[in-house]
């Protein structure tokens, strides 16, 4: 057991380790003069187009470099995200249907800054940029693909000598600007249309009609611009490591009895939910566990009457445990990853004695009473560790606190496990 712990000990640490490295992932940065350089980016969860990137020559130099707008003027990370910079005017009012200017707001800012590059095809270019007040879309065309923003209004027209009672207007002039660069390039047909009466100002809907105006096949499509699975599904075994001790002053404890540690099989199912599949740097995890303890005792009452007594039972524990999942290194074949969750648990018990070892020798019936007083439902703390490999399989160490086995009574039971098992996930 001394050696067991050491190894949980190391797993639990193993992550703190590898923050340093945790979001670099290959890419290439153009400078201003042209230059391609390779390396490393950090690639964060950005919520706004970024300002400034951290890059390394190589994952392993101590102190990274950074490039502003000011350096460079194009980067990507590893084929998940590509930034160009642009000089353009950038909307101001608000698209926010709880903060509605009171009249049509056309007011803008020129700036320069990294426009997210969506797609861009032979035809046209879908850019993205989003700052602490919304979300715009620009298209540019061939051959230069200068963005123009794809414009889109909402604002509350009460008051105007259109609408002298009030109303929220919307405008949706990206859809006349998409409609006539669908007829110049010749793309407009009879499924393009029905995406157009349907289309919302979203990525989705815009990158759709992107790709037709482009000419990108279904397959393509799928391969590049398909959103990554947010959901997979997972199986795990293990082995369950759990050890039954009682409290010492129980009765139990102060007559003579010990501790027991059992390693028995465990199994669980579950779904992984991951936020951002970009970075993929967090997730979020619900499982349902299945795990087997014993417990056996052989020893001799050092109180009357001084016999041979045995305690036995078998314990099923069913919990259900959502978790936070982080992963602190976090390349594509390989995870390190550390999370908590809470274990809401139920116990089912069977085969459970209490009595003399020797039938013929009599223990004045300690054990005739139901000494047990066995405990249905508790909840503890789970913590994780592990390795993901090669996006299937992850190898993992799970540490829980203690539940109560029984509710008092004379055995004053509490059960500490810990688990170290294999996972499969699905659809990866």
């Amino acid at each position: 057991m001394k050696h067991l712990n050491k190894l949980f000990f190391a797993i639990f640490l193993l992550p703190l380790f590898s923050i340093a490295q945790s979001n670099y992932k290959p890419g290439y940065v153009v400078t201003l003069k042209g230059d391609t350089v390779r390396g490393f980016i950090d690639f964060q969860e950005w919520d706004s187009n970024p300002t400034v990137i951290s890059f390394k020559s190589a994952v392993s130099d101590s102190k990274p470099q950074k490039f502003t707008i000011g350096d460079i003027r194009f980067f990507d990370v590893g084929g998940m995200a590509a930034y160009q910079k642009y000089t353009c005017a950038i909307s101001m009012d608000e698209t926010n249907l709880t903060h509605l200017t009171s009249a049509r707001d056309t007011s803008y800012r020129i700036d320069t800054v990294f426009l997210k590059v969506l797609q861009r095809g032979k035809n046209i270019a879908l850019y993205l940029y989003t700052d602490a007040l919304k979300t715009r879309f620009y298209v540019g065309e061939t051959p230069g693909y200068t963005p123009a923003e794809l414009v889109y209004r909402v604002y509350d027209d009460t008051g105007t000598a259109a609408n002298k009672e009030g109303n929220t207007a919307i405008e949706n002039t990206y859809l006349k600007q998409l409609f006539a660069l669908a007829n110049k390039y010749n793309a407009l047909d009879d499924k393009l249309s029905r995406i157009f009466e349907t289309a919302n100002y979203s990525q989705p809907d815009l990158l759709d009609i992107v790709s037709k105006i482009n000419n990108i096949s279904k397959a393509e499509y799928a391969k590049k611009y398909a959103d990554p699975s947010k959901f997979s599904f997972y199986v795990s075994v293990a082995a369950n490591i759990s050890t039954t001790s009682s409290n010492d002053a129980a009765p139990y404890a102060m007559g003579g009895g010990g501790s027991y540690t059992s390693c028995l099989p465990a199994f669980s199912i579950g779904l992984n939910i991951i936020p951002n599949p970009n970075t993929a740097k967090v997730e979020l995890r619900g499982e349902l566990s299945f795990a087997e303890t014993q417990f056996k005792s052989l020893y001799k009452l050092k109180v009357s009457p001084y016999v041979a007594e045995k305690a036995n039972y078998d314990q099923l524990s069913i919990s259900f445990i959502p978790q936070v999942i982080y992963n602190f290194y976090n390349a594509k074949n390989l995870k390190i990853y550390g999370g908590a969750g809470v274990a809401i648990s139920h116990f089912a018990f069977s085969n459970a004695f209490f009595g003399s070892q020797n039938p013929n020798v009599s223990d004045n019936n300690v054990g005739a009473s139901n000494p047990y007083s066995f405990n249905s439902i508790d909840t503890s703390l789970e913590l994780t560790a592990g390795v993901k490999v090669y996006g299937n399989f992850e190898i993992f160490g799970k540490f829980f606190t203690n539940t109560a086995s029984t509710r008092g009574g004379y055995f004053q039971f509490v059960d500490s496990s810990k688990q170290v098992g294999i996972t499969y996930l699905f659809g990866k």
